[in-house]
């Protein structure tokens, strides 16, 4: 019989196939979930970067939409350096929210604009940095710092060349900036904005190299500068 035996276990293919893979399976388990809370927050990230195809702007982000395009129409396009606008509560907008559109003819740019970077402001369109305490919108007369995905409304952010102008169109007003500058750095580099300012600037960024798959420490600048639009009566 123990001779048997350890023929059965020499001949079975079964033992050769499933014991390798019993120990691979339980091997990969350990590693994820030893690796899960450091891979986790680079999920969204890969998610941006590796998207293939141009979001579907009507569909990505189910939020409350304020911008209203009827409604800045007939509102000045000047500085109203004397007289600030003042807005409703309901034109400020909450993370998450549309509360515009920003146009650049000369770099393919006509996408909707939201309060707030996650990834799901960055799949459906441009997001607004609201990380740093007061975040600015346009209007406020401070720095304004956007950032779109490079594969989808960025990815001719390059093509921006200085004396261009950016069109943002708000539920509050319509703006006009103008590129004065541009720059590669790392994503690292705070010198690349400023939130100290008190003048309204506008800064666009992106992931770079344009198109690139993959995870990269690179970004890519652009700077504007402030040329019309109803400044906010906000306090800061």
């Amino acid at each position: 019989m123990s001779q048997n035996g350890r023929n059965f276990h020499r001949t079975n293919p079964l033992n050769l196939l499933l014991m390798p893979l019993l120990y691979f399976l339980i091997g990969s388990s350990l590693t994820i979930w030893a690796m899960y809370p450091i891979v986790a927050p680079l999920l969204p990230a890969v998610s941006l970067v590796m998207s293939p195809e141009i979001p579907d702007f009507n569909t990505e982000l189910q939020a409350k939409d304020i911008f209203q395009f009827k409604a800045v129409e007939n509102l000045p396009s000047d500085n109203l350096s004397d007289k600030k606008l003042a807005v409703s509560p309901e034109d400020i907008p909450a993370e998450g929210e549309r509360y515009g559109e920003i146009i650049c003819g000369t770099a393919g740019i006509d996408a909707p604009l939201y309060y707030g970077d996650t990834a799901k402001e960055l799949k459906a369109g441009v997001g607004t940095y609201i990380g740093h305490t007061g975040a600015y919108i346009p209007g406020a007369g401070r720095t304004i710092l956007l950032a779109g995905h490079t594969n989808t409304v960025f990815r001719r952010l390059g093509e921006l060349e200085i004396g261009d102008k950016i069109q943002i169109n708000t539920s509050y007003g319509q703006y006009e900036y103008e590129v004065n500058d541009s720059r590669v750095t790392t994503d690292t580099d705070s010198t690349a904005y400023d939130f100290t300012r008190i003048d309204e600037n506008l800064i666009l960024y992106t992931c770079y190299p344009f198109n690139y798959l993959g995870l990269t420490n690179q970004r890519y600048f652009v700077y504007a500068e402030y040329i019309s639009g109803p400044q906010l009566d906000l306090v800061y």
